[in-house]
């Protein structure tokens, strides 16, 4: 795998990640290069650009920057319109957990008329990071709202796309990283809403459901899947960069391993 290399922001999350993926490289024989990057800048730092693919690892931000600066390299997994939580929820329907929610906006949501109590499961459209996904009462929704614009957020606006919806009680949630159709590794993440993070017992059925939807579609031939266990059902949460993913408990070696094999032979 001569023909690949891997840029690896090291100023980002757990350092024993970075240094497993650094092992796996090494393992492999794969080229890995280390850069840092300022926080919340829209400057890519400086890498190797030469006849290798590289493969990018790093924060959300990062990945935007690279996407939109160096015309969607091949070793930036990402779409803006197949990772949208909208163009999920039209395809995967009733597979996916917000099924029932609205993409709207957030000056649209605020003018609706719910009880300040009333709670909602609000996260953004995009695959941005501008905002945790989570449970908020609809006072805190208008909150938030208000603060973003008070201070002068340059990432939510009033017109910032959102998705909200009645709030599930979710058993489990593990995190899949898939590559052209197949999961190649898992972690649960969470139990009964605390993380609890672990690569045992990873249902088989599961698998199963996360692969058969991928047989219906994938945003990418590279990417994360988010499941949930709820009701005794398992539902999507949502699909992920993964260039910019977390790990959790997953076994980042095999990831490492499929992801540069795919890369390496379809870009050769």
């Amino acid at each position: 795998m001569k023909n690949i290399r891997w840029i690896i922001q090291g100023n980002l999350g757990s350092s024993s990640d970075i240094d497993e993926m650094k092992k796996a490289c090494e393992e492999m024989q794969v080229e890995f290069e280390e850069i840092s990057v300022i926080p919340f800048s829209a400057e890519i730092p400086k890498f190797t650009q030469d006849n290798k693919t590289n493969i990018y690892y790093g924060s959300t931000t990062l990945m935007y920057n690279i996407y939109r600066q160096l015309n969607h390299p091949p070793g930036l997994f990402f779409d803006e319109s197949t990772f949208s939580m909208e163009s999920q929820l039209k395809i995967w329907k009733e597979r996916m957990l917000n099924y029932e929610a609205k993409v709207t906006t957030f000056k649209e949501f605020a003018q609706e008329n719910h009880p300040d109590d009333s709670l909602w499961f609000m996260r953004p459209d995009a695959d941005d990071k501008s905002f945790n996904g989570d449970v908020r009462s609809f006072e805190q929704i208008k909150k938030l709202i208000g603060d973003s614009i008070k201070f002068d957020n340059v990432i939510l606006s009033e017109n910032t796309k959102i998705i909200v919806g009645p709030p599930f009680k979710i058993e489990k949630e593990w995190r899949n990283y898939i590559v052209d159709g197949k999961v190649v590794a898992s972690s649960l993440y969470r139990q009964n809403f605390r993380l609890h993070k672990s690569r045992e017992n990873i249902p088989a059925d599961m698998i199963q459901f996360v692969e058969a939807r991928c047989a219906e579609y994938v945003p990418h031939k590279i990417f994360a899947m988010d499941i949930a266990l709820c009701g005794g059902d398992y539902y999507i949460i949502e699909c992920g960069c993964l260039n910019s993913v977390g790990f959790y408990a997953a076994d980042i070696s095999q990831i490492i391993k499929s992801v540069s094999e795919y890369v390496s032979l379809h870009n050769a």
